[in-house]
């Protein structure tokens, strides 16, 4: 008996490994005969995958290799059947779900109905092909038929990224972008499409959306927009113009003094010159900043703003430079302009005290309480008593040092306009060891100098000196309780602060913003939004207010939005700004992978269940 099993054994090994190599000899036949393998008959490839599948009929090799078959011999609708059994014996196969997927784009073309389930195998195939433009390329057709602009968008960007120089894939994006408003797809697309040698209509398109950008306080997005049409018409001036513009609006004064000198190297202009002259004054180059506004003030220009403009930072620039005399003789041959007027005054009122010219300070000063009672050096002297204002009253230590204070209280407001908060801390603690603080204001200012020169407990010890003055003060309790949020202090005192200003000045954004944070802080995270979007809304081109609504937004889950309001932010200057582009980066990272992740579709409920597929034990 053991020699009859073991016989009975060795017939049906042999007979079983028969039959695996008449499979395999077969698929190599069959594969001989199909178009892609070399051949010219599919159809007889066809007849023989089937009796393959006779034997094996759980092998999803065969069942792929029997559609591709049939696709050539066209006959792409029997080619269905086994392609989707191809795709349910083996799920993970990339190669027979882009099969199936390209099939029923085929299909779909003549059988709309076709089209849902053409996108859906499409997306699940490009995720797993990622690198195969046909995929994308079919997919946004797909999308396009089915009316889907965003998933047409998508599609277009992606192969737009896979082919920089493909323009067509960057012209339908574009399309997709603004029919449904996509304000980053439109801008990608734009900047593809403007990167090599970019057509009329192109470019004027960059230029329409930089303009946008501006509006919307994307000023990094529109300086990147003018540099780029500046790269393809670099003789334009007004778009070198332009990036300095943004330039200076963001403080990076150096960056725009060189774009300055390329628009006024092409067509010299007086905005340029006096923007030149800004940048110079923000920079501390006063010298060349004075010669620039001297020639602007002797040409008289037309233009109110800038002729205006040119004359008080003129004035700035003599004040700031100790030239009270030329500031004098300067100020007395100005013509009268009621814009500026008060300015001026105050101006001269401050250069006679630098000269220690007593009495003319004094009648100036008079004049000045008088006809212009705004001003902020006159709304101040205004407080001081009466006697110190009449020059026959006058002393020699009280009267002139509470004078002289005014003048320095003026000339630290002055360094801050110009972000020189080292002179204007300096110009501050002179003006209080002359006599007692008089001024809220001062204070207010004097905190914000230590702490921009990271000085914080001296800004909160001097917020707390304000606080006892004036305890109702808004911008008062609002700077209090931000710098308590900032150094992690009493979080319920600071946000008792700042509800009371909020209470008091409703539309400041900087106060709504503070409050935002301090909600933020407390874990009131639906608030915090609400009240940043506000904020947002009052201060749109803050950049605080957008990075701290980024923060609420991450916490909310709402990444893409955050990842908006941060690249917003970022095209401002402000300290911590390399940690929010890291910051950025990461979540940018993290938006992709999310979004790739929704891409991947779960089966249908007439998809056959999954079964594992080995195609070597198969066939």
């Amino acid at each position: 008996m053991p020699n009859i099993r073991r016989l009975i054994l060795a017939i049906f090994v042999t007979a079983t490994l028969g039959a695996a190599e008449d499979v395999r000899a077969l698929m190599l036949q069959a594969r001989a005969l199909q178009l892609r393998g070399g051949g010219t008959d599919p159809a007889a490839a066809a007849v023989i995958y089937r009796r393959v599948l006779a034997r094996v009929p759980g092998s999803a090799e065969a069942n792929l290799r029997l559609s591709e078959a049939l696709q050539e011999a066209q006959d792409p609708g029997a080619a269905v059947a086994p392609a989707r059994k191809a795709v349910a014996l083996a799920p993970q196969n990339a190669e027979a779900q882009a099969h199936l997927a390209l099939l029923l784009v085929q299909l779909a073309q003549k059988d709309p109905s076709l089209a849902p389930e053409a996108a859906r195998e499409l997306r699940t195939a490009a995720l797993r092909l990622p690198q195969d433009p046909e995929l994308w390329a079919r997919l946004g057709e797909v999308s396009e038929q089915l009316k889907d602009s965003e998933g047409a968008l998508r599609a277009w960007l992606r192969l737009g990224r896979m082919r920089p120089g493909f323009a067509p894939a960057w012209e339908r994006a574009l399309i997709h972008a603004r029919a449904i408003q996509d304000y980053e797809g439109k801008r990608e697309a734009l900047l593809a499409l403007n990167a090599r040698t970019p057509e009329d209509r192109h470019l004027r398109l960059l230029e329409e959306l930089a303009r946008e950008q501006i509006k919307s306080g994307y000023l990094a997005h529109a300086e990147e927009s003018f540099l780029l049409l500046a790269r393809h018409l670099p003789q334009e001036s007004g778009l070198w113009e332009n990036v300095s513009l943004i330039r200076l609006q963001t403080a990076r004064f150096a960056e725009a003094l060189e774009t300055l000198a390329k628009a006024e190297a092409l067509k010299p202009s007086p905005s340029l010159s006096f923007n030149t002259a800004r940048a110079l004054m923000n920079l501390g180059r006063f010298e060349e900043a004075e010669g620039r506004l001297q020639a602007l003030v002797s040409a008289k220009v037309d233009t109110e703003r800038i002729a205006d403009g040119a004359q008080m930072l003129y004035a700035e620039s003599l004040l700031l430079q100790g030239k009270g005399k030329a500031l004098l003789a300067f100020l007395a041959d100005r013509p009268p302009s009621p814009r500026t007027d008060g300015e001026a005054q105050a101006f001269k009122t401050q250069a006679l005290i630098s000269l220690n010219d007593w009495k003319s300070a004094l009648e100036a000063l008079k004049e000045g309480i008088a006809r212009y009672p705004g001003v902020p050096l006159f709304k101040q002297a205004a407080k001081l008593p009466p006697k110190h204002l009449e020059y026959r009253f006058f002393s020699r230590n009280e009267a002139r040092a509470a004078l002289e204070q005014l003048h320095l209280e003026g000339m630290a407001a002055l360094w801050q306009e110009f972000q020189r908060w080292d002179k204007c801390l300096e110009a501050l603690e002179r003006a209080r060891s002359l006599s007692p603080v008089r001024s809220v204001d001062m204070l207010i200012l004097q905190s914000q100098a230590c702490d921009q020169l990271d000085r914080h407990a001296e800004a909160l010890k001097v917020l707390r000196e304000a606080q006892a003055m004036e305890p109702t003060n808004p911008l008062v309790q609002n700077n209090l309780g931000y710098l308590l949020l900032e150094q992690d202090r009493d979080l319920e005192e600071a946000a008792a602060l700042i509800q009371a200003s909020a209470k008091a000045t409703p539309d400041n954004g900087n106060v709504v913003d503070s409050l935002g944070w301090a909600q933020f802080k407390l874990g009131r995270i639906a608030e915090a939004e609400v009240t940043l979007r506000r904020a947002a809304e009052l201060s749109p081109f803050s950049p605080e207010v957008r990075k701290h609504l980024g923060e609420v937004l991450v916490k909310q889950g709402k990444l893409v939005e955050a990842a908006e309001q941060w690249d917003r932010a970022l095209a401002f200057v402000f300290p911590d700004r390399a940690v929010l582009e890291k910051r950025l980066g990461d979540l940018r990272v993290r938006i992709a992978k999310e979004q790739a992740a929704k891409l991947e579709t779960p089966a249908s409920a007439s998809t056959p269940p999954v079964v594992p597929d080995d195609e070597e034990d198969d066939l």
